[in-house]
């Protein structure tokens, strides 16, 4: 799974190795779930919103090597990033701040949400699968039941032991 931040100020090239910029954001479409390319800071002063789109795309590792770029305006994750997200009664789930997609398809799978600094550091940010959410203007819709799933991240190295490997621990319960 790639997250916003594995492409976000990558640089990009196109095949004859001249540098168009850096990727400043994903364009995603929230109703095919979807990222369908990338936005571009462009190095050239008379270049504004140049966008990469996912057909364009020859390959990329540390650098994106592109055909071409084009114009348009395209759904920017940036434009849904901070949205609370609210349950059926109007109550605040959280706050979006990361999109989770696939390597292969770019399909998006979930949403990173923030429940607070304090609750993000003891309990962990929570995921939500993308087929919970519904987009708004304002805010994003969850239309899932809260008690079927409970993913979350934490910080690993808070909960493991000191001096032991959590993957020795695999190994000695088998």
């Amino acid at each position: 799974m790639y997250r916003s931040k594995d492409f976000t100020l990558m640089d990009v090239v196109d095949i004859s190795g001249k540098r168009l910029g850096y990727i400043k954001d994903l364009l995603v479409d929230f109703n095919r779930k979807k990222v369908i390319g990338f936005n571009l800071a462009s190095s050239s002063l008379f270049k504004k919103n140049l966008n990469i789109m996912m057909n364009n795309i020859v390959g990329y590792n540390s650098t994106m090597v592109v055909t071409e770029a084009t114009k348009g305006v395209f759904l920017q994750f940036n434009d849904i990033r901070g949205m609370d997200i609210r349950d059926r009664k109007g109550n605040i789930v959280g706050m979006i701040e990361d999109v989770l997609f696939d390597e292969n398809n770019f399909s998006i799978r979930g949403v990173v949400i923030s429940t607070g600094f304090i609750n993000n550091f003891i309990l962990g940010k929570k995921i939500i699968l993308i087929n919970n959410l519904i987009l708004g203007e304002n805010t994003l819709l969850f239309n899932g039941k809260k008690d079927n799933l409970n993913f979350s991240t934490v910080p690993h190295k808070l909960f493991m032991e000191e001096d032991n490997n959590e993957k020795d621990k695999k190994i000695n319960s088998i």
